[in-house]
């Protein structure tokens, strides 16, 4: 390392309005291949310290920031701008990456003023449950979500979402806005605003088209025994259906490929299992692994509206565990053992959760934040909202739409929620809770089970 320069610089990066933003520009040599192969292959790099307070960002204790910049080599500047830990660099790493460092989500940037995050535009109105202070004195709970979407009913803005990223709120509009009149701060913390535009939801029909012989993923037939057990993350289609190819207008037979969710039981003891309601048709039908050289294994009985939750009762005499498959480092897998809050202190942003699907394998994502999307339900009344997260998901195992339904786990095995879709535009996932499901009569069932 030839000089270190220590600067606080807002203009010097897109600057973060939790934290004021610390820079560090310095020329450091390379570093031997052993120790930068170490570094790329590890998915969790751990500091001295932690960048991570109590679900928020912070910058290294004292502005110590020598640990971590001897970790890469050539390195131009360093910047903990919620939500990520963004290092410069002259030219981008090969991948995989890291997925964190001293609890943070890592990105590598070889534009100093690069937008990794966006964050939308601040609104510049009146501030809002003034006397709650997140940023400091109180967490996010399901009561202060319902004070902050009462609150801002009164602004006559229609909203797709309210999500919270343990330092401001990110806010979705329906349509476009003024910023002068919105809240720029709820409960103490900043709020920034964009439009479905600006964040469209995935389009199904584009994305969810399964070509049979194109995937290279899981698709083993798992009931080939008289003894076979399922489990969650098998591949699930749904029964064929046509459609016609735009470019040759020939029509084709296809069907949508999800993955299975957990095995669950309702208040008379029946067990049932969750899959993503967008990947089957309107007849219910469940087909392991696909309708071509799979077996039916089930109907939908139930869907749970506005969640992209549905419930499939499965063959009798089909048996079902709350295990995940294993893998070379854990060969027994992960037991699934209840479904968690999805607030502190139970989850908090940049907690780390695991799913593991036929498309990704097990793969680890982290929570950027948590919050609600709203049902839009024209009644005029109070309103109503299902529980999300936004996860960012390690490189190199980037999920594909046909996850979709597949559990993501804590460390402890508690079920947090169900992978429901991919951002169109960037590498966020949107994952409901699976706490929806006890609104609706459910709860996670342990043992092996089997189906009559």
């Amino acid at each position: 390392m030839s000089h270190t320069v220590i600067t606080y610089s807002p203009k010097r990066f897109h600057t973060s309005p939790a934290l004021l933003d610390s820079i560090i520009e310095v020329n450091l040599g390379h570093f031997p291949q052993d120790v930068q192969d170490g570094i790329s292959h590890s998915k969790h790099i751990q500091l001295p310290y932690s960048l991570v307070y109590r679900g928020r960002a912070g910058a290294p204790p004292c502005g110590d920031w020598k640990v971590l910049l001897s970790l890469f080599p050539n390195i131009r500047a360093a910047q903990v701008s919620d939500p990520f830990l963004v290092i410069e660099v002259p030219t981008l790493p090969p991948t995989p990456w890291p997925l964190t460092v001293g609890g943070l989500p890592l990105q590598f940037s070889t534009d100093a003023h690069a937008d990794l995050f966006k964050r939308g535009l601040c609104g510049r109105g009146p501030k809002v449950l003034t006397e709650l202070d997140l940023h400091s004195k109180i967490d996010l709970d399901d009561a202060v979500l319902r004070q902050a979407v009462d609150a801002f009913q009164s602004f006559n803005t229609p909203i797709r979402d309210i999500f919270y990223f343990g330092g401001m709120w990110q806010i979705t509009t329906l349509h476009t806005f003024d910023v002068k009149r919105l809240p720029y701060r709820i409960a103490n913390s900043p709020v920034f605003y964009r439009t479905v535009a600006d964040a469209p939801d995935g389009d199904p029909a584009a994305l969810r088209k399964k070509v049979p012989e194109g995937k290279n993923a899981d698709d083993s037939l798992y009931v080939t025994a008289s003894d076979a057990i399922l489990r969650p993350g098998i591949m699930l289609s749904s029964s064929l259906y046509t459609v016609i190819d735009a470019k040759d207008q020939k029509t084709y037979d296809v069907y949508d490929t999800t993955t299975s969710g957990i095995l669950v039981a309702d208040i008379l003891g029946q067990f049932f299992i969750t899959v993503a309601t967008h990947g089957f048709q309107p007849d219910g039908l469940v087909y392991h692994p696909n309708p071509k050289t799979g077996v039916l294994i089930g109907n939908i009985v139930e869907s749970i509206p506005h969640t992209d939750i549905s419930i499939v009762k499965l063959k009798p005499g089909l048996r079902y565990v709350n295990e995940t498959f294993g893998t070379l480092t854990e060969p027994e897998g992960t037991g699934i053992n209840g479904i968690m809050s999805p607030y502190p202190p139970h989850l908090r942003s940049y907690d780390v959760l695991t799913m593991n699907s036929p498309f990704t394998g097990k793969c680890e994502g982290q929570v950027l934040a948590v919050g609600a999307r709203i049902i839009d339900d024209d009644t005029g009344g109070k309103v109503t909202y299902v529980k999300h997260q936004w996860l960012f998901f390690e490189d190199g195992a980037e999920p594909i739409e046909s996850c979709a339904g597949t559990p993501l786990t804590d460390n402890g095995g508690a079920a947090v929620g169900l992978f429901r879709s991919k951002d169109e535009k960037e590498q966020y996932c949107l994952v409901v809770s699976a706490q929806e499901l006890r609104e609706y009569g459910y709860e996670i069932c342990g043992g092996l089970q089997q189906f009559t």
